[in-house]
């Protein structure tokens, strides 16, 4: 049976309905093309309906019939929402328009539908009056066109075309905007050539006429007007098309301004004339500069070698040490510097000489601590025992290598520790060469893995921008590198972004047996127990293996609070520690607060404390003393020097303490409750524990609360912000008289905290509740803050457990101590 789509077909063919082939192949089109396909007769009435056509305007199938006026197409598509009805109104062809002549608004038939889609309709008129409509979505190819159209305008070009037949010009959208509206006009009547500057427009032509010679295609930079009047520099490339017969057609251009580029070509060639004339004088004043400098630095070496000489304690010969270290390093970067040349042309000799590479790396580290110390940073050395120390090899060269890697590591790292790590191979039998391994590892901003394989160029960093924050030049690990491949090593570097980063060196290294010194004689220090404290791991790590290999016991913790922890364990085990080695710088607790707090508990038989720092001594000798600190040494120690120290402490008497002196890391007195009244003689009600709660975010603060309190007649609950705090007094406002607040937590501030308890109260017809500020804000108007925002009283940490017990007992017993104050 036939559909009324065949009915229809037929109708239009009669004449040739036997074949049915007009049937099939409308059928065939139908299914086929993605162009939607209608016949309309001349009174506009719907002789076919193809199902493309129904999808393309988006309408259900059936819903227009053979027979149905092109009104009930614009019906439905108004019903449906499919387009909007001024566009029916205005642009779409209706039966009066078409029947007068009049043609649609649109002429280029793309409407714009409710849904997002762009549909172009177009309608063909027939010898016998007949129209076919045809529709088809252009949405992803006008989507291009726009794309297109952008990245033309961000690459400040355009396109252009020539008709030979028309002779007409099509310029693209970014390329009528980069003229002015009277020289498109100009272009379209009078040629291309016109934008050119008059001196260039034989340059366009010639390259147009020789073409042919280059395959229809032409490449030339010409000077143009854009609609601003300024001459800019164009790149025109073009190509001629042609027809079979070989005649030309079209003639299509692509443009691009390349004034920029033209700029910086010529700022380059200037700057490469500079250089070149720039490098013959450099020579010269390297040499010059190189004797001026010698000079001076001549008599600085003399006179620290006189002062070395002198009756000066071993603190002073540590700083004359760094002099003369700091003085040989500058004399070897002259030397670099007037070797760069030569690293270049590949002249570069090494000058192998007996040297002590532990000694080198020591020099190294304690040269570049100064730069760490400025920034908080610790620099780590890693040079285990049982490694040969004497070495035949260009000591200098290693140096530079060295100092360049951790330098960069200073300078890329903003927090943490820098750590150089040594290792060796067993060495060769046949040589006594051994392959050492030297890495330095920091904790700083990383390389990006994809810029990584760029890192060893000559005046390359990982990223430009490294350059304007951190300064240099890029040159030091290209040099670097050189050098240990110039000794048959090699140099790698791995790297996480944003973590840190790995570099390391192998050389193999001809041993010295003449000179390699003999095993340190550890019969003073075997089977003595040591406490290590220090906050970094690797740090801990370093002093447990050397202690350990000079036959000591070795203990250690990362923080003070466990320190306490295991001075009470060993005196209640009545197995008590020979030594501490101590860090200064560590949170929570610091090294000073650790000795003072150790040496003034009765229970605890503190041994004498070796403090360790990376920073300059922060107290003086007198007041080290009175807190059990016998002895003050700077990061990175060597080893040596560590040992003798430590057997020297092991091998006085025990000395008694004096009486603990105030912490001197404690705040002004004008800042942080030195103005607290006197505690009074009363005692504390008969009750051991009076619970008090503390808002304190940080758990290694609340660790030292809690130790400061544990023999006192107080119990802490803690609460790990003001929110909480708040909630926890609230919940239970008579177990808690006295409340001590951080100010800085996460959730709710000591500030806002405060106002809701002392609103609670208020509003509850309930006493006052003392509160103290417990802060690290040790700032000028810190503590009237505090006071303003309702506490009692202020102390800042670290506090002095001192201050803190008699500001509680005063607040317990008096808590009326604010009203009479007032």
């Amino acid at each position: 049976m036939e559909t009324k789509s065949e009915m229809a077909i037929e109708a239009l063919f009669p004449d040739r309905i036997e074949a049915g082939k007009e049937i099939e192949f409308f059928k065939f089109l139908d299914e086929a093309l993605d162009v939607g396909v209608a016949i309309l007769d001349e009174n506009m009435t719907y002789r076919y309906m193809g199902q493309g056509m129904l999808e393309q305007l988006g309408l259900p199938i059936g819903t227009i019939k053979v027979g149905d006026h092109l009104s009930v197409c614009h019906e439905a598509m108004l019903k449906h929402k499919i387009i909007e009805e001024k566009v029916v109104k205005s642009d779409l062809i209706s039966p009066e328009k078409n029947k007068s002549g009049e043609v649609e608004k649109n002429p280029d038939g793309i409407h714009d539908f409710l849904d997002g889609r762009r549909i172009q309709l177009v309608r063909k008129k027939l010898p016998n009056g007949y129209l076919i409509s045809m529709a088809y979505d252009v949405t992803s190819l006008l989507e291009k066109d726009d794309m297109l159209e952008v990245a033309l305008r961000l690459g400040n070009a355009g396109y252009w075309t020539y008709n030979f037949k028309t002779k007409e010009y099509t310029l693209n959208r970014s390329l009528r905007d980069y003229f002015k509206a009277e020289n498109i006009d100009k272009i379209k009547r009078e040629g291309f050539l016109h934008t050119l500057h008059p001196d260039d427009r034989y340059k366009f032509r010639h390259a147009l006429t020789n073409a042919p010679k280059n395959g229809d295609r032409f490449d030339v930079t010409c000077q143009m007007s854009t609609q601003h009047g300024q001459e800019r520099y164009s790149r025109a490339t073009g190509k001629i098309e042609r027809d079979p017969a070989g005649k030309p057609t079209l003639l299509r251009v692509f443009v691009k301004d390349v004034t920029r580029e033209r700029h910086q070509a010529a700022a380059l060639e200037r700057a490469k004339d500079e250089a070149i004339a720039a490098s013959h004088a450099k020579s010269e004043f390297l040499a010059n500069m190189s004797h001026e400098i010698r000079t001076p630095m001549n008599g600085v070496l003399g006179m620290a070698e006189l002062l070395a000489n002198t009756d000066i304690d071993e603190r002073q010969r540590e700083f004359v040490n760094v002099i003369n270290d700091s003085a040989s390093a500058l004399l070897t970067i002259i030397n670099d510097i007037l070797d760069f040349s030569k690293i270049e042309a590949g002249a570069l000799e090494l000058d192998p000489v007996s040297f002590d590479l532990a000694d080198t790396i020591g020099d190294v580290a304690s040269l570049l601590s100064i730069k760490a110390k400025e920034k908080n940073l610790e620099i780590i050395v890693n040079y285990p025992s049982d490694l040969p120390h004497m070495f035949n090899a260009d000591a200098g060269r290693i140096r530079q290598v060295l100092t360049n890697l951790v330098s960069n590591a200073v300078k890329f790292t903003d927090e943490g520790h820098i750590l150089i790590n040594v290792e060796a191979s067993a060495p060769a039998r046949a040589s006594d060469k051994t392959m050492v391994t030297v890495t330095v590892t920091d904790t700083g901003i990383g390389i990006e893995s994809h810029k990584i394989e760029n890192i060893f160029e000559k005046f390359t960093q990982a990223d430009g921008s490294t350059t304007r924050v951190y300064g240099g030049t890029g040159l030091g690990l290209s040099i670097s590198k050189k050098i240990v491949e110039l000794m048959n090593g090699r140099m790698n570097v791995t790297s996480i972004f944003g973590e840190g980063s790995k570099f390391c060196f192998s050389i193999p290294l001809q041993l010295d047996k003449s000179r390699n010194s003999p095993a340190i004689d550890t019969t003073e220090a075997a089977g003595k127990r040591v406490l290590i404290i220090d906050d970094i791991e690797v740090n801990r790590s370093i002093l447990t293996q050397q202690t350990e290999s000079w036959g000591m016991i070795a203990t250690s913790c990362e923080n003070g609070i466990e320190g306490l922890k295991c001075l009470r364990d060993a005196a209640e085990k009545n197995s008590p520690y020979d030594l501490i080695l101590l860090d200064y710088l560590m949170p929570g607790m610091n090294g000073e607060e650790f000795a003072y707090m150790a040496n003034a508990n009765p229970k605890f038989d503190t041994p004498p404390i070796l403090m360790l720092s990376s920073c300059d001594q922060p107290l003086s000798s007198d007041v080290l003393s009175k807190i059990g600190v016998v002895s003050f040494l700077m990061k990175p120690v060597r080893e040596n020097r560590l040992y003798k120290t430590i057997i020297k402490e092991l091998s006085k008497p025990p000395a008694k303490l004096p009486s603990m002196p105030q912490l001197a890391s404690a705040p002004p007195a004008d800042r942080a409750a030195a103005s607290a009244p006197t505690p009074p003689k009363t005692a504390l009600p008969s009750y051991s524990k009076a619970e008090i709660l503390v808002a304190e975010d940080f758990k290694l603060n609340q660790d030292v609360v809690r130790l400061m309190l544990a023999d006192s007649p107080f119990q802490p609950i803690f609460a790990n912000n003001g929110k909480e705090a708040v909630d926890m007094f609230i919940a239970e406002p008579d177990r808690f008289p006295l409340v001590l607040m951080d100010i800085s937590m996460p959730v709710m501030d000591g500030y806002e905290a405060t106002s809701q308890i002392n609103t609670f109260n208020e509003n509850n017809g309930r006493p006052h509740t003392p509160i103290i500020a417990l802060t690290g804000h040790a700032l000028k108007y810190d503590r009237e803050n505090c006071l303003d925002a309702g506490m009692d009283d202020y102390l800042v940490k670290p506090v002095q457990q001192g201050k803190l017990l008699a500001l509680l007992e005063y607040y317990f017993t008096n808590n009326d101590a604010r009203a009479a104050n007032a």
